[in-house]
């Protein structure tokens, strides 16, 4: 069951949302700066910081609109209420088969903030116009492009509802987007950012069938990146496409020589607070440097 609500009857303080988002960030501050920045401070400020964004945003979008699924929350403008319903089933189908795969079902809705131009969703994180994503993860909310300002072809929601989902599945962010999600409040972020993209690169092509594959990326004829840049300097990496393909091909190797599980098990003690390197080593037997090296040569 779906339920629209209009956000600007929610809000009726929201000069109070604000300020209750500001002391999420204050107080994940001070916990930052009491634990030294440290692994353990990021894990311990997460929720708070999870809380603030969310108060936040809430606020940011407070003449707009919602879809409520018992697993999500999409936030929307007057003008996208079609495609908001969409997006809010294809979120739920997902976020069940992850509940379903890895057991990991959020405590609250996930929030989905739905954007209906580049534009729009480049000035909400200052970007610069370069930037080209169609969805991000973002301390604990998911924010999406419209399929229609990325895909001049893509159907109208109004008139070709069926196409749409469908289109909206196969070739959407959703699925990369939540694998973040997992990942994420799983694990309290303790993990490089090498890794995350690579899993839910693994989880696209696990459900989808779907591997980025484009010129820029393809491995030969090209000088391949070090472990030390992915874990390094991911990204500020000239050739974003490069790396991402190889942080892909590298865990997938693992996960079809070690079997997916390898990845839950990875992911559990990831969960206990082990840095990234002794779980990797518990669960595989050898640092992910060693394995990545292994990797690199053979596929050379």
């Amino acid at each position: 069951m779906f339920v629209a609500k209009d956000c600007a009857k929610m809000n009726t303080n929201p000069l109070g949302i604000r300020w209750k988002g500001f002391f999420f960030f204050l107080i994940t501050f001070v916990l930052l700066f009491s634990f030294g920045f440290s692994r353990q401070g990021m894990s311990i400020a997460q929720p708070l910081l999870h809380q603030g964004n969310y108060l936040l945003e809430t606020w940011r979008f407070r003449d707009g609109k919602t879809v409520e699924g018992p697993r999500s929350i999409v936030y929307h403008t007057s003008s996208q209420e079609r495609q908001a319903l969409l997006v809010s089933k294809e979120a739920e189908q997902v976020l069940r088969t992850f509940e379903k795969r890895y057991h990991f079902r959020p405590e609250q809705p996930v929030p989905i903030f739905l954007f209906s131009d580049r534009r729009s969703l480049s000035d909400h994180f200052s970007w610069n116009k370069s930037q080209n994503a169609t969805g991000i993860y973002f301390s604990g909310s998911i924010y999406l492009l419209s399929p229609e300002a990325w895909n001049e072809t893509f159907p109208s929601a109004a008139h070709a509802p069926g196409k749409w989902a469908r289109l909206f599945h196969e070739r959407g962010p959703l699925y990369h987007e939540i694998a973040h999600l997992y990942l994420d409040q799983t694990t309290r972020g303790n993990y490089p950012v090498w890794y995350t993209e690579a899993f839910a690169q693994w989880v696209e092509y696990q459900e989808l069938g779907y591997e980025w594959v484009i010129p820029a990326n393809r491995l030969a004829g090209q000088p391949l990146y070090t472990f030390d840049d992915l874990t390094k300097r991911f990204n500020q990496l000239p050739n974003q496409a490069l790396a991402y393909r190889q942080s892909f091909l590298f865990l997938r190797s693992m996960a079809e020589k070690h079997s997916e599980s390898s990845l839950d098990n990875l992911h559990t003690r990831l969960s206990e607070g082990a840095p990234f390197s002794n779980a990797w080593r518990q669960v595989f037997g050898e640092s992910p440097k060693e394995s990545y090296k292994q990797w690199q040569h053979q596929v050379k």
